[in-house]
């Protein structure tokens, strides 16, 4: 048994959150691999190489490394190529990390959007959106989404899973609702409890069962 959701008597898996809401986590495993994947990466640079004859007139390639380039021997059209080589490794670092980090993003907004489904949440989002707004100066920024899709993202974001435990806890449900082994899912909430300096129960600020409230808890 797990401490970071329930398991209902019809299989369902619930996490209850910091705040109150019950939430129903869906299976997404094989839609999650898919996320992102119409990125296109660019092409891994080569690193330049060099030729070493043997005794025998044998001809090896070999591929340059910072020792060999710091070869006093090294000619320098090497050494040029060595350091565009460098230039393009940079650059596409560079490129890889900020389509992962997209990726990334994209990630959170599908297990939020896809791999949750928050119990009685409200029907009308948009007077939601208007009272945060007026009350608090929120920006509810739409990040490119449509209406709807933002509005509901939103409110996940500020009203639903508003800690690190919640969105552990949440993303440990997923795993399990989408039939990750029983072996790598005590792995991952080791993991997680671990991150969150946890050794007991997963949540120090919320229960971790179902309320059975019809919304945010009252404070």
């Amino acid at each position: 048994m797990s401490d970071f959701y329930t398991v209902e008597n019809d299989g369902t898996i619930v996490v209850t959150t910091a705040s109150g809401w019950a939430v129903e986590c869906q299976p997404v495993a094989d839609l999650l691999l898919r996320v992102g994947q119409n990125f296109v990466e660019p092409d891994l640079p080569t690193a330049p190489t060099y030729i070493v004859t043997g005794a025998g007139g044998e001809q090896d390639e070999r591929t340059y490394d910072q020792e060999a380039i710091d070869d006093p021997k090294t000619p320098d059209e090497d050494r040029e190529a060595w350091a565009a080589y460098l230039d393009a490794q940079a650059d596409y670092d560079a490129q890889m990390t900020a389509i992962e980090q997209k990726r990334n993003e994209m990630r959170g907004r599908f297990m939020a959007l896809r791999g949750v489904k928050v119990r009685n949440l409200p029907d009308d989002l948009e007077t939601w959106a208007e009272e945060q707004r007026a009350l608090f100066g929120f920006e509810l920024d739409d990040n490119g989404l449509p209406h709807p899709a933002a509005l509901q993202l939103a409110f996940i974001d500020n009203e639903v899973i508003r800690t690190q435990t919640d969105g552990a806890k949440i993303t440990a449900g997923i795993m399990r609702a989408s039939g990750l082994a029983q072996e790598a899912l005590d792995s991952v909430e080791a993991t997680f409890r671990n991150t969150l300096g946890q050794t007991g129960r997963a949540d120090a600020e919320g229960d971790t069962g179902v309320s059975g409230e019809t919304g945010p808890a009252e404070s």
